[in-house]
């Protein structure tokens, strides 16, 4: 008889009361880690009834403002705090947190790009594989946070799949509002069918996803707008009592424009910006410059948009390659064009 391949588990119980901190055991073999298992972090906290939430940050490894959070939450919250069950993921992609890059050292895999994942697959997919069949099926509710990671900066914004029926899009938009950002960007049409939210669009959960500065850094009072629009949510979901607090002014909806709104570079080069996050730009403007390293008698290339819109990431890094990703668009959009009326 044949015995079965070790499969990566999880190694607390995600259903008991209190708060407990364990690991997902991701089991893989390569020259590095022979029979080894990596211990992604994960706590849960659970409390009487109410909703299951899971809020998770590092699913990219350079991207540190959704780290920062969850492990503040972790901390300040206690079982006796909340109603319901939390699942805290502060570094998801673990061997990419450790790495300090985007995606797996292990096998180059992208996590956000993998799901609903494969038990046989490599160790990304097998992550991502554990999150789908353990954790989601037990959530109402999820939120993961971004940033422009080292390459970028993206205005600060509620990022929401848009999938599902009516009712789940409202509530997502309705997490969005709580959430506090001063913006709501739609992935319609450009959204990847890998990625978690897409999964959660697959299981039903309702899930805000969150685009929050970048640059490989931390911005002070960003952090805090994020740690305070976690917790909005959380009480907006059930989780945690509500708190007054004044109005909330409803975010811009902007549509990703996709491949239409892209900006870039056409030449290897040291990347000069002639735009900033936030400014409305029309198809033709000049969007920055590209010089030319070694051909000092040649003329900077001029990246120009192809597309009007909002500018919603730029480039932070200014040595860049021929593809290298220098604006993204989005255009303003209402409710009724995103068939919510």
């Amino acid at each position: 008889m044949t015995a079965k391949p070790p499969s990566s588990d999880i190694d607390i119980d995600l259903d008991a009361p209190g708060k407990r901190l364990g690991t997902i055991r991701l089991v893989h073999s390569d020259n590095r880690h022979a029979f080894a298992v990596i211990p992604v972090p994960i706590a849960v906290i659970a409390n009487g009834d109410g909703p299951g939430v899971m809020l998770s940050g590092g699913t990219h490894g350079d991207e540190y403002e959704g780290q920062a959070v969850m492990h503040a939450l972790l901390r300040e919250l206690r079982p006796e705090d909340i109603q319901g069950r939390l699942y805290i993921l502060p570094a998801l992609n673990y061997p990419a947190v450790l790495d300090g890059a985007r995606c797996s050292p292990l096998d180059g895999g992208n996590l956000n790009r993998v799901f609903p994942g494969n038990p046989q697959g490599g160790p990304t997919a097998a992550l991502a594989h554990v999150v789908a069949r353990d954790i989601l099926p037990r959530c109402r509710y999820a939120m993961d946070i971004h940033s422009g990671g080292r390459s970028g900066q993206y205005t600060p914004c509620a990022y929401l799949h848009w999938g599902g029926d009516a009712a789940h899009k409202r509530a997502k938009l309705e997490g969005a509002r709580a959430f506090g950002m001063p913006s709501a960007v739609i992935a319609g049409s450009a959204a990847n069918a890998g990625s978690m939210t897409a999964e959660c669009d697959r299981q039903g959960v309702v899930m805000i996803s969150a685009e929050i500065g970048g640059g490989g850094a931390i911005d002070r009072a960003l952090l805090a707008q994020t740690r305070a629009g976690v917790r909005r949510c959380l009480a907006h979901w059930g989780v945690l009592p509500r708190e007054p607090r004044p109005a909330l002014a409803s975010p811009r909806l902007l549509q990703l424009l996709g491949k239409p709104g892209s900006v870039m570079a056409e030449t290897d080069g040291i990347f000069e910006p002639l735009r900033g996050i936030d400014e409305q730009v029309n198809a033709g403007d000049p969007a920055g410059l590209v010089y030319p390293i070694g051909e000092i008698g040649r003329a900077a290339a001029v990246a120009r948009f192809h597309a009007a819109g909002v500018v919603i990431t730029e480039r932070t890094g200014a040595l860049v390659r021929r593809g290298d990703l220098l604006y993204n668009l989005a255009r303003p959009v209402t409710e009724a064009e995103l068939g919510l009326t």
